[in-house]
């Protein structure tokens, strides 16, 4: 059953950490564990801010690889400002010497692509 307040909460940390709204789909199990779990509750805890977060999750995600969702949380960090372009670029290669230098190549290859798209 869906709890209305951490629904609305989950929408709010959405639009502020991927800087961009998702669609309403009430009932599509998979965007209502997002919203009201992962944003409602995991990325509103107290303990950690956004920027922390973040920076956990795109080490995450650069030793996934996955260019689309690197391509979603890089881009939110670069529209939001919670990273510079100068820390982008230091944690990529931060993460290519403990994570792997072909995740970070693949990391620096999508934020190269979303800075030519911002110019």
């Amino acid at each position: 059953m869906s709890d209305p307040d951490r629904r609305a909460t989950g929408f709010a940390k959405f639009g502020a950490v991927m800087q961009f709204t998702p669609p309403d789909l009430p009932g599509d199990v998979f965007l209502d564990a997002t919203i009201e779990h992962l944003f409602g509750a995991v990325w509103s805890r107290p303990g950690l801010g956004v920027r922390e977060r973040r920076l956990v999750t795109l080490t995450i995600l650069m030793g996934l690889g996955n260019e689309l969702t690197l391509r979603l949380h890089f881009g939110a960090a670069m529209k939001s400002g919670d990273l510079s372009d100068a820390e982008i670029d230091e944690l990529i290669l931060h993460v290519a010497h403990y994570g792997g230098w072909p995740q970070a190549a693949i990391a620096s290859q999508v934020v190269r692509q979303l800075r030519a798209e911002r110019t």
